[in-house]
Parts: structure tokens; sequence; C-alpha cells
């Protein structure tokens, strides 16, 4: 009887653990960063353009996420109050972005208590293994001078994608355009 109640026991508590790690990893929040030329005058920066790609789906699954992000770029910056024209020429500035994401493998090796078939004395430890796959997604946004022509401003999202990202990546994508514009212009 005590070994039928010391084994469920160490079940439910390495159940339980992996609960929690689980909780954990899903609670995972996007990841930003920015860097920029120190010597960029950002004050001058007043109009925007898009940089002309050949292609701008070439490498997405989804056709309509490229239109996404720029409209919420666009969005974005105006709400900066950046004004956006057509023509490279007439711009200060020139926007262009990269999106993808990559299949990770995530390792987990933690401690499992185990007493024994007697269910007294001293723990011993054991170890469990959890390995979870997911999908990563990027989100970088470049800004470039527009009269030099070289890069002035780079940021960046990270996030694990879910099930809900791919079938409805409008919320996700205009929520990762706006973190990395919080840091533009840089302060």
């Amino acid at each position: 009887m005590r070994t039928e109640w010391a084994k469920s026991a160490r079940r439910a508590a390495g159940i339980a653990l992996i609960a929690v790690v689980v909780a954990i990893a899903g609670c995972e929040t996007m990841r930003v960063g920015s860097d920029y030329d120190h010597r960029a005058d950002f004050s001058a920066y007043h109009r925007f353009a898009w940089l002309t790609l050949e292609d701008p789906r070439a490498g997405v699954m989804n056709p309509l996420v490229p239109r996404r992000v720029r409209e919420a770029v666009d969005q974005a910056l105006a709400r900066k109050g950046y004004e956006r024209v057509d023509d490279p020429a007439a711009a200060d500035f020139v926007v262009d972005f990269t999106i993808g994401s990559r299949e990770r493998i995530d390792v987990q090796s933690y401690p499992v208590p185990y007493r024994g078939p007697w269910g007294w004395g001293y723990p011993y430890f054991g170890r469990e293994v959890s390995v979870r796959r997911y999908r990563d997604g990027t989100l970088a946004i470049d800004v470039f001078d527009a009269r030099t022509r070289q890069p002035v401003w780079h940021g960046w999202a990270k996030k694990e994608l879910t099930r809900a990202d791919f079938e409805n990546p409008g919320g996700p994508i205009r929520e990762a355009v706006d973190a990395v514009l919080a840091n533009f212009p840089p302060h």
C-alpha cells in the first residue's frame, strides 16, 4: 500500500512540475530591442518612404502579412507625426522590414525528488527531461537615411508564435510593430 502511495505521490509531483514549466514557458512575452547610429540627427526626419523591393512577399507563407506590416508601420509612424510620401527622393528616411519564423526546440532538465519504495528517509533526486517544439517569430524594422542611404536605426521583436497568431495575424503584427517603433526615434 505504501509503495503505491509513494508512486502516485511521485507521479503527482512530476506532473505538477511539468505543468509549472509549461505554464512559465507559455507566458513568454515579446522580446524587443533596437540599435542606432549615434551620429544620426533624428530631429531632421519628418517624411518617410518605403524601400522599393522586387517582391516583398518572398519567403512569406501568407501573402497578406507584408501588407499588414506596412499598414501597421504607416499607422505607427503617423501617430508619431511622420508623413509618408511615395517618392523616396522626397523622403528624409526610408523604411524596410523583415519578417520570418523558425522552428525551435526547448529542452529542459530538472531534478525530481524520489524517496524510494518505503516512503521515508532523505529524498534522492533523479532527472526528468522535457522537450518542447515551438515556432519563434521575428519582425525587424530598419530605417535608412534617404540622403546618405546608410542605416541609422534597427529595431526588432521576437515572440513565440501560437496557433491563434497564425490564424489571426493582424493583432500580433500591430502589437509587434508598435513595440518595435516605441523605441523610434531613439531618446
